[in-house]
């Protein structure tokens, strides 16, 4: 019978128990001798004089006797197969820890400061099944180009321009068979309901999360240098067919009687004051690649709700605005700031509203909708709730202190419309029901 020596790990050794027992105690002093001078670990021979060759059965330090090949097959690595760290080209030996771990188990890369180089075989970035690169520098032809968007292996296909550089995984719930409802998912992570803890330290409070992921940004930034870290990324490849890049349900199973609110999604950033740093709870950017605009396209789309959006101050004293709006060259054109305060000449001109309408439009029009309709089209208001100014429905103005000199010396067969004054320096003209003007001199009026 052909014979194939296997070396275990040290590290395996104490949780295997050969099943097979071994008669010298000449036998474990080989053993022990060997632990301190070899970091790979030759069994000795069974009581036949055999050498190992895979097929003999061995029992865990659980108890659970199976194949020696079938255990050490449960972690595929690289390194049993040929691949060597370092400029040699590991391909063939990778394709075949690829090939056995068609069962999807972790295909493991030792690490080695001076990495792998794989030059051979073919791979297109969706081998299903997961990658233990341990931080290895993976490099050669067969991997592709990340740099030019071409990447393969070792970078997610829906984003061939990254490289992953630890684990990687790869899975096709596509391919499982479904019923006639329901959904086949990849990965699923999910925590038991929340309680009180009777163990806790303040048993009337227990916060739990299901999944936390953080990440520092790092120091060191300067404005020369540009340093972006992504807590996710998370990305949608449409090709054809409709999906949801992230969705996020909330489902109100019972009453919330612990009277806090429930949130489907909630932002939230701090920090010292007085760090003078520009912040962004929400960022919408929807434009195509090159950041050019698109058309027919929207940021945030809300539907069906009593409130759509509420925005609060939290103190007299809070300022900053709850709405701005900026034109293309990041001048503010419109604005609502958190006194009330609305338009973008506020701040500049004092003026509660100003507007430049493009020429050959009205800078602003109102329409009664019946002859019935009452109310006004502009009233304003004194301190003690007096009218200064308005313009009712029906046309009448009524304006405190009014002075109009825009017409001079109009002529009594001249057009009017009924109520129409007017004045200069030598008399006063009032349009009458007959559509006509008739005038006063004014060294006549005492």
């Amino acid at each position: 019978m052909k014979k194939f020596v296997f070396a275990l790990a040290v590290g395996m050794a104490p949780s295997l128990a050969f099943s097979q027992p071994v008669s010298s105690s000449s036998s474990q002093g080989t053993l022990a001798k060997a632990q301190q001078t070899n970091p790979l670990l030759r069994p000795p021979a069974n009581t036949n004089n055999e050498m190992l060759d895979g097929t003999q059965r061995v029992t865990t330090a659980n108890g659970i006797t199976q194949p020696l090949s079938s255990l050490l097959e449960q972690q595929i690595n690289v390194a049993n197969y040929g691949a060597t760290a370092g400029n040699a080209d590991s391909g063939v030996a990778v394709r075949k820890a690829l090939t056995t771990a068609t069962n999807r188990f972790p295909v493991y890369f030792p690490y080695s400061p001076r990495g792998y180089t794989i030059n051979s075989g073919t791979y297109n970035g969706r081998e299903i099944g997961t990658w233990l690169l341990n931080g290895n520098v993976i490099s050669g032809k067969a991997i592709g180009s990340p740099a030019t968007g071409a990447g393969t292996l070792i970078s997610p296909y829906t984003n061939p321009y990254l490289i992953t550089t630890d684990r990687k995984s790869v899975y096709d719930p596509a391919a499982i068979p479904q019923g006639r409802k329901g959904a086949t998912i990849a990965e699923s992570i999910e925590c038991l309901p929340n309680r009180p803890n009777r163990q806790n330290e303040n048993t009337n409070r227990n916060w739990i999360a299901c999944r936390y992921v953080g990440a520092d940004t790092g120091s060191g930034g300067t404005s020369s240098l540009d340093l972006s870290t992504e807590v996710e990324n998370w990305v949608l490849n449409v090709s054809g067919n409709h999906g949801l890049a992230f969705e996020i349900d909330t489902n109100f199973n019972a009453a919330v009687t612990d009277g806090q609110w429930t949130t489907g999604l909630f932002l939230t950033g701090g920090g010292a004051k007085g760090r003078n740093v520009n912040s962004v709870a929400l960022s919408i950017m929807h434009a195509a690649y090159d950041g050019s605009w698109l058309p027919w396209t929207t940021g945030i789309s809300i539907r069906e709700t009593t409130n759509q959006i509420q925005q609060y101050k939290t103190s007299a004293g809070e300022s900053g605005f709850f709405q701005q709006a900026f034109d293309e060259n990041g001048k503010s054109i419109s604005w609502l700031d958190k006194m009330g305060n609305q338009t973008s000449q506020i701040m500049n001109a004092k003026n509660g509203f100003i507007s430049d309408a493009p020429s050959g439009h009205d800078d602003y029009s109102a329409k009664r909708q019946t002859t019935t309709d009452t109310g006004f089209f502009f009233h304003a208001l004194d301190e003690h709730s007096n009218t200064l100014a308005s313009i009712d429905k029906e046309g009448n103005a009524t304006v405190a202190g009014f002075v109009n000199t825009n017409h001079n010396k109009e002529t009594a067969s001249a057009n009017c419309t009924r109520g129409e004054m007017h004045a200069d320096d030598e008399k006063l003209y009032i349009c009458v029901s007959t559509g006509k003007y008739k005038s006063v001199p004014l060294q006549e009026i005492h």
